[in-house]
């Protein structure tokens, strides 16, 4: 599902200031597994993450997600994989503060053309998963930090994305929290969903539902 060989990436190319953050990066995660990618801030993780996610391109080697090779997408297509492809969550939620959990939930489909009728279909079904159908209406500002990390999951699952990209999810949440966050994530395994989670937080690396840990060292991976 995810595979990564000789990726690397520069920054400021040529410029006084050029530093290569990922260096001869190769990793594969098969469909349906839960895979860690461990490291200290600063590492290298986020970087390696918003190339599996089309946010960002490689300087160079070759990408391959969902059976597609996205290395070189041009920007119009990189977001319409993204689209149908990928859902994010964040360490900081992205959410607009501003909106209702339903309104930010919907967002992500809004670009597709798809009919109020759909979009109301797949709000609903993913705020069950992600378990915060009682927030529906209330102002994303409002919440809790644990509300704002399940708000956040249902916006991921809205586009029946089969990949699940995490940054860094449970590092503004308590204990209780994170431990909500696990359950969800045995609910996403379960649904089939593949998953990839940076993190540093060990309690995610040592869960039964993990099925392989790469740890990544000032850009490389360092064991698998």
């Amino acid at each position: 599902m995810i595979v990564l060989r000789g990726v690397n990436k520069i920054h400021g190319a040529g410029g006084p200031a050029e530093f290569q953050s990922l260096h001869d990066i190769g990793l594969e995660v098969k469909a349906g597994e839960l895979a860690i990618l461990k490291g200290v801030s600063g590492s290298g993780k986020t970087t390696l993450l918003s190339i599996i996610g089309a946010l960002q391109k490689p300087s160079s080697g070759e990408v391959e997600v969902d059976g597609r090779r996205i290395a070189k997408l041009p920007d119009l297509h990189a977001s319409d994989f993204r689209a149908q492809t990928i859902g994010f969550i964040f360490q900081a939620f992205n959410l607009f503060e501003e909106f209702n959990v339903v309104e930010n939930v919907a967002l992500p489909l809004i670009p597709t053309g798809m009919s109020q009728k759909d979009i109301d279909i797949h709000v609903s079904r993913a705020m069950e998963v992600a378990n915060i159908q009682h927030k529906a209406t209330q102002s994303v500002r409002d919440l809790s930090g644990g509300e704002k990390q399940r708000a956040a999951i249902a916006r991921a699952l809205v586009n029946d994305a089969e990949i699940i990209l995490c940054d860094e999810p449970t590092a503004n949440l308590d204990r209780a929290n994170a431990e909500t966050f696990i359950s969800i994530l045995g609910e996403l395994k379960s649904l089939g969903k593949t998953i990839l989670i940076a993190t540093h937080d060990p309690m995610l690396e040592g869960l039964e539902l993990v099925d392989r840990v790469f740890s990544i060292e000032a850009g490389r991976i360092a064991d698998s």
